[in-house]
């Protein structure tokens, strides 16, 4: 990424304002334009790219102002006064005349276009040579500003009178920053990066220019499988671009003013309270005016830099010594108590001391950790960790934080390694209580790690011994036999035992005294009714945990099984225009997780596709999911990535892809919850399926008779439907009875379709594909259209063959390749037979039709009898729907 690259980036996504722009400089009823817009947003580079366009037939003179009043005489034109000499510049008037004939004997007949930049420096007598060159015609101007405040008063005139048209640019959107990061960079680029640079740049192109360069160089930044996405740590630049861009911004505000930044700087986001107490009332409105914090609406209000970037740089330059004077300084104002400050106080708290070297408390550090942990920082909570000694009290609460925050960097052997590293000595001398939550975190560790499932069973065992020695009443003891319960249920649901943790997760939901337990249990059972046939009732209770969840601030101790049934649900009901949309706003709104869940949250948008058989959409997305999982692979989704990757080639007729990803899945150890494991196996047969492998069909069905002996419907049912596309009807009976004990619209498109099949009803075939229409899943209408037109064709129905063709026709580009042929295919017309039957729509008679085409009538009464057989109609009165075909 050279300079030349560089500087063609904020070109990318801004061809629209260059239009624009050149519109008015050709606009013969206006003399200039102001390109208007914050500093670092593009405004010189949008200037320049103009200048390129126009450079071949106008004569361009770029004059540069010095950002700040400057009374130095024609300091704008210093170049051209330069060839003046000395006995010319006597008079105002002859310097005036001079430099108008040298502008125009420079530019020889051609149009001038004068570009100024950076005002509102520039002085009194050269904005006199600007007026008279563009009021006379001489010239048209482009001026870069701020904001008009910063015009001179002769352009602000101009602009009110309609002579001078402005045109705006701002920041980037997230959108146009995901465009620009695609087309600068050349490729495909990950969510995860798109989130990081633009939450980090505000999307400031400048600021976003320097993230990406910075990153790029040092390698954090890197193609990976065709995707670009980032290794390692977000890196602050080390250039000089963003200290000039701050010094820059901050050199026009009052000293108190630029300390109250730098303060807040430290404090990156506090209730509206903390900032007016730390900064002081004025001081937090001016910044908010000048537009450097953010102060969102309500009763609790917080305060936010509306440009992250300035804080991050303000912090790296302050030294440990002078965060810590500010620190001082704020806690004699603030109070800072750690007890008695929010989740997000307290992160607050805890980067600021760890960024000036400061030592926390243990008990703040704990809590901190604790709160960075659900904050998606797993960094900050390392560090937090790091400041609780072993021997510490709190030394195993600390290692139950670590371990998840190891988690949430999908390292799961340290998160293991975390918590198998408390001593035994420790470990016997921990209350009951203590021991039940370090053998429940160690329990949800070794879920991801290779001989995880034997250790668990050991050590939840060992905890319900230890649980039964305890008094039964006592309150500590019914608490650490729920933790001991949760344990169990997360094992059960891991391993797709849904069947025997169903009961009693339905009745830890109806807890009335623990909402804490209540609603972790409801959020696994919304697991077990998603995979058990009641997809909607799974949806109803994850939005009901989220809702709870929400107002009354409880964290789960995994807090992702409900959202994960609530995907699931959307995708397996068929629904996945509604499972897309919200992945997609996901995506949006949480950017604090893109880094440590970007890879599964576009795996999750992928798998949608994938079903719903947009094998195309698939996959774009499922590669840009599979690079950042072979970086970091959360959840441990290899596996189920390269299946789904196998089955969406497959789906578009790309047969070495498919091949390859299902070499790639095989490959692949996996050591995974239960339901990846399904669907990696269903989508690897799929794919099989789809390339003519004879011994796929068989597989699924077995894989379906599994479920339903363990009572999992929903899997069974998708199996058995991509079993039957050349099933038997024992194979339909058995698709019709397991989809109705399932939930949803889908089921409903598997059981008309089922119910076809045995009754030979091509009707019932017609009602599904009408089904699947409805949810916009093509490959799944196009199956039920051929099944349609086989049974309509065999049972002589012609006007239900002509709509189940016709449906197959407006399918024909959706789905390049069908699930199954139709097993009589149609005979085509000769070009004779057309023109016959053409002529008898018209309603011509057999004679005038053997007149008109100087044949006999016999001839005719033939081609028409061969035209109704191969259309499949018995009369005249039919033919011209017929012909359709």
């Amino acid at each position: 990424m050279g300079a030349e690259e560089r500087r063609r980036w904020s070109s990318l996504v801004r061809q629209d304002a260059v239009n624009a722009v050149m519109g008015h400089l050709h606009n013969a009823h206006l003399q200039g334009v102001a390109v208007i817009g914050p500093g670092g947003v593009g405004k010189t580079t949008l200037s320049r790219r103009v200048e390129e366009r126009i450079l071949a037939t106008t004569h361009v003179i770029r004059l540069f102002g010095s950002g700040s009043d400057t009374d130095i005489p024609y300091g704008a034109f210093n170049v051209l006064m330069a060839r003046l000499s000395d006995h010319q510049l006597e008079t105002p008037a002859a310097v005036l005349q001079l430099l108008v004939d040298l502008i125009r004997d420079d530019a020889r007949g051609r149009p001038v276009v004068i570009f100024l930049d950076e005002l509102p420096g520039i002085d009194t007598a050269s904005m006199g040579v600007l007026m008279q060159l563009v009021l006379s015609g001489t010239a048209k101007l482009l001026v870069t500003v701020r904001s008009t405040a910063e015009l001179p008063e002769d352009l602000v005139w101009m602009v009110k009178d309609g002579l001078m048209a402005t045109e705006r640019i701002d920041v980037f959107s997230r959108a146009e920053v995901r465009i620009l990061l695609s087309r600068a960079l050349d490729g495909a680029v990950a969510e995860s990066v798109v989130s990081t640079f633009y939450t980090s740049s505000a999307g400031n192109p400048l600021v976003l220019e320097a993230l990406v360069h910075e990153h790029y160089t040092s390698g954090t930044l890197r193609q990976h499988g065709g995707v670009w996405v980032l290794v390692g740590p977000r890196r602050t630049p080390s250039g000089n671009i963003l200290p000039e861009l701050v010094r820059s911004r901050l050199a026009r505000l009052p000293e108190p003013v630029r300390v109250g930044l730098e303060k807040f700087a430290l404090l990156r986001k506090v209730p509206l309270s903390v900032a007016l107490r730390a900064l002081g009332p004025e001081t937090v409105s001016e910044l908010e005016e000048r537009g450097f914090l953010s102060i969102s609406p309500g009763l609790n209000s917080t305060v936010t830099l509306a440009e992250p970037y300035i804080g991050e740089t303000l912090r790296n330059q302050l030294t440990a010594d002078e965060k810590a004077v500010r620190f001082q300084e704020m806690s004699g104002v603030l109070g800072l108590d750690p007890a008695s400050m929010d989740k997000q106080q307290l992160l607050t708290f805890a980067a600021w001391v760890h960024d000036a070297g400061m030592v926390l408390k243990p008990k703040a550090a704990l809590a901190a950790a604790r709160a960075a942990v659900n904050y998606f920082d797993p960094q900050l909570a390392l560090a937090c960790c790091a400041h609780i000694p072993r021997g510490h009290a709190r030394e195993v609460q600390a290692a139950q934080v670590r371990s998840q925050a190891y988690g949430l960097l999908a390292n799961y052997a340290k998160a293991v390694e975390a918590l198998d590293g408390v001593s035994p000595d420790v470990l016997s001398g921990l209350t009951l209580k203590e021991y039940a939550a370090w053998a429940a975190e160690l329990s949800s560790s070794l879920l991801w790690v290779p001989d995880g499932y034997s250790r668990i069973e050991e050590l939840l065992a060992d905890l319900a011994w230890r649980i039964e020695q305890a008094d039964p009443g006592d309150e500590v003891t019914v608490r650490a036999g729920k933790l001991l319960k949760l344990a169990r249920f997360e094992f059960q649901v891991h391993r797709g035992e849904f069947s025997q943790a169903g009961p009693e997760l339905l009745a830890g939901s109806k807890d009335p005294s623990d909402r804490q337990y209540r609603l972790n249990c409801t959020s696994m059972l919304a697991m077990v009714l998603v995979t058990t046939g009641r997809e909607l009732d799974a949806m109803a209770l994850s939005k009901a945990v989220r809702a709870e969840t929400a107002e009354h601030d409880v964290v789960l101790r995994r807090g992702d099984w409900h959202l994960k049934a609530l995907i699931l649900a959307l995708t397996w009901t068929g629904q996945w225009r509604a499972c897309e949309s919200i992945m997609k706003d996901a995506v949006e709104q949480t950017s604090h997780l893109a880094q440590y869940r970007g890879g599964v949250m576009e795996l999750a948008l992928g798998l949608a596709y994938v079903y719903a058989g947009r094998g195309a959409q698939a996959a774009d997305v499922l590669l840009v999911a599979a690079a950042q999982l072979e970086i970091r692979d959360t959840y441990n989704s290899l596996e189920l990535v390269y299946s789904a990757l196998a089955f969406a080639f497959a789906q578009i007729n790309d047969v070495t892809s498919a091949r390859r990803y299902l070499s790639k899945a095989g490959n692949t150890a996996p050591q995974t919850m239960w339901v990846n494991r399904s669907m990696a196996e269903f989508f690897q047969l799929m794919a099989l399926r789809w390339l003519d492998d004879p011994h796929a069909a068989a597989k699924l069905v077995a894989s379906a008779e599994i479920d339903i002996a363990k009572g999992r419907f929903t899997s069974a049912s998708i199996s058995l439907f991509g079993a039957t596309t050349n099933g038997t009807n024992e194979q339909y009976r058995l698709l019709e009875e397991t989809s109705l004990k399932r939930q949803g619209p889908m089921a409903a498109v598997n059981v008309a379709l089922a119910r076809a099949h045995r009754r030979g009803s091509a009707a019932l075939a017609l009602e599904a594909a009408e089904g699947a229409h409805a949810l916009e899943l093509a490959a799944v209408e196009s199956r039920c259209a051929v099944v349609a037109l086989d049974l309509a064709r065999n049972a002589g129905e012609a006007r239900l063959s002509r709509e189940a063709q016709r449906r197959l026709d407006a399918l024909a580009q959706q789905v390049p390749v069908l699930p199954i042929m139709p097993h009589h295919a149609a005979v085509p017309l000769t070009a004779r037979e057309r023109q016959v039957a053409a002529l008898a729509v018209k309603g011509m008679a057999n004679r005038e039709i053997a007149s008109r085409i100087g044949v006999s009538i016999r001839t005719v009464e033939g081609h028409l009898y061969q035209v109704f057989a191969k259309v499949g109609i018995t009369s005249r009165s039919e033919l011209e729907q017929g012909m359709d075909l």
